[in-house]
């Protein structure tokens, strides 16, 4: 019915914004991503269209315009976590770590005051931020108020956090968080996200020799290619010098 009332009014910001949540929904990013940007032709302030279109476009590794709709988005609405929050992923894999940090840190506060269950998610970012800057005292603070049985909607987050922590050990690490796996419908995820984890850890320990084997297995696998643990192991590899093969799909 959207695309039909579309047609005529394709001016329309508040019908534009509609089509693009419903393209979404529907998995059809690159399309919801147009629909978004002729809309803010129309409405430039209109938030949400701002954060769907810079959250979607981290993804298609345009970091710097990400950066730039998430920044606006999270000016115009100041008490919204998640602005904050895909602000900072977007600052970090476009290596503007400072600006990262001050992200995070606006989302964690957020977090806190708004009782929202994903403190090892944004603090998992912030300690991850610190280490790039080489401020590891920052970094093992951030985790101070990280504990075992804290509420969370992110399980491979938050033993990522407790293995910085020194609670979880890095042996056998990927395989008994997956025992416990939070979210079982997306198991593959989950593992991905806990060796990436597991890999950054082993790296900032000196063990780059037990690390670089995870990155590849990251950087090259044939699924997920849009997940952040992916970009970041690419990243972390092209950082090193190490060569990997994408798979012919991605």
């Amino acid at each position: 019915m959207t695309s039909e009332i579309l047609r005529n009014e394709e001016c329309n910001p508040n019908l534009l914004k509609k089509k693009g949540l419903e393209l979404l929904d529907a998995g059809k990013t690159n399309e919801a991503v147009e629909c978004f940007s002729k809309g803010l032709v129309y409405a430039p302030f209109d938030s949400l269209m701002r954060f769907w279109r810079g959250r979607k476009l981290i993804g298609r590794e345009e970091y710097t315009q990400s950066a730039s709709d998430l920044k606006l988005a999270a000016l115009e609405n100041p008490e919204d976590w998640e602005c904050w929050y895909y602000l900072g992923v977007a600052c970090y894999l476009g290596g503007m770590y400072e600006e990262a940090k001050v992200a995070h840190a606006n989302s964690k506060t957020l977090m806190k005051k708004y009782g929202v269950n994903a403190l090892p998610a944004t603090t998992d970012w912030y300690w991850m931020i610190c280490m790039k800057l080489g401020q590891p005292e920052e970094a093992a603070k951030a985790l101070e108020d990280i504990t075992p049985d804290m509420p969370t909607e992110d399980g491979d987050y938050l033993c990522r956090v407790l293995l910085y922590k020194g609670v979880l050990k890095p042996e056998n690490f990927v395989e008994e968080c997956e025992k416990n796996c939070k979210n079982p419908e997306r198991p593959r995820i989950y593992h991905l996200m806990l060796t990436y984890g597991l890999a950054n850890y082993l790296h900032y320990q000196g063990r780059d020799a037990e690390a670089i084997p995870l990155l590849k297995e990251l950087a090259e696998s044939p699924d997920n290619r849009a997940l952040f643990a992916v970009k970041q192991s690419m990243q972390d590899l092209d950082a090193m010098g190490v060569s990997y093969t994408v798979p012919a799909k991605a």
